[in-house]
């Protein structure tokens, strides 16, 4: 297990590493000066006035070095949690990035919430029911949910919910009843997925010879479909859902820009639309150190969820 712990945590690192790389790259990849940049997001959009005053910026803000230094500078100044300072707030990134960080892991939760919740019980009931009418309409809706993107599904319930009945409102973040639109417009996809997957996999396990050896034992049904077919279809579903909860953080760029939620995603396109790269670096990464470290957790709950895999075998 320890062995296990250690080679995925030493992955993380190499592939956080890499990351780190891509999004400094961030700063050269924008066309343009990177100090200009600067003067221009604090002057509204307006180009500095002297080749001089961009100098004196480049020497105070030590971006007049090779860009190998600049980036072991960011890096040293990431691992002690310094992320620089806004182009256009001047306040460190850091603290922005911790208040939006909050408003999108309660979004985050809720959603993922939602995802488990009904995922797995409406595949485990399309399971149970197999073709049967409520697993043919169970079907059905799993492919719409698929199918439907999530934006789509957030416009639709603002003109119903919000527009139409005015039962709730249409955006910010202000109680459970702001979170419900778009927790649910985020939660759609992965729970059809989910519910899909729940249902093929207990089918397949429910075709297996332990299940008639359960049966020949004198087992009840319901015990044989909870205790023995539901937990053996759980690994790959266990899996989905790490790589869901790292999506939702994806995902929430789209969702809260169309609720004007104030967390990351809507950080992020902001940040971008004005040019601010010490925050677009600061958010992209944070979304994939949080996707990776969600990818190792996953991994080390394999061997206890199926105890038929061995820990030198997950990689």
């Amino acid at each position: 297990m320890w062995m296990l712990i250690t080679r995925r945590i030493l992955a993380a690192i190499l592939t956080i590493s890499f990351l780190s790389l891509f999004v400094f790259s961030f700063l050269y990849l924008v066309p343009g000066d990177p100090a200009e940049r600067i003067l221009q997001a604090r002057m509204n959009g307006e180009l500095p006035s002297s080749r001089e005053t961009v100098g004196v910026l480049k020497h105070d803000m030590g971006l007049d070095v090779p860009s190998y230094v600049l980036y072991l500078k960011w890096t040293e100044g990431v691992l002690h949690g310094d992320l620089g300072y806004s182009y256009i707030t001047r306040r460190p990134a850091a603290t922005i990035l911790y208040e939006s960080l909050q408003a999108t892991a309660e979004l985050v939760f809720v959603s993922i919430s939602i995802v488990v919740i009904f995922g797995l019980s409406l595949g485990m009931l399309a399971a149970w029911k197999e073709d049967s009418r409520i697993d043919n309409l169970l079907s059905y809706l799993a492919i719409l949910g698929v199918s439907i993107p999530s934006y789509v599904i957030a416009f639709v319930s603002i003109l119903v919910f919000a527009v139409g009945l005015h039962i709730l409102p249409v955006a910010g973040r202000s109680g459970m009843q702001s979170m419900l639109m778009p927790a649910v417009s985020l939660s759609i996809g992965g729970l059809a997925m989910l519910m899909r997957m729940t249902r093929y996999d207990m089918l397949a396990e429910m075709r297996q010879d332990y299940v008639l050896a359960a049966k020949a034992k004198g087992l009840s049904e319901a015990r044989i479909f909870i205790k023995h077919i539901f937990r053996n279809s759980l690994p790959p579903l266990i899996t989905y859902i790490g790589l869901e909860l790292g999506g939702l953080f994806s995902g929430a760029v789209i969702i809260e820009n169309v609720f004007a939620w104030p967390g990351i995603g809507r950080l992020l396109v902001d940040s971008v639309q004005s040019g601010d790269v010490p925050m677009v670096q600061a958010c992209v990464l944070l979304i994939g150190v949080i996707f990776i470290c969600i990818n190792i957790i996953v991994d080390i709950l394999y061997t206890y969820i199926d105890p038929r895999i061995k820990p030198e075998g997950i990689l």
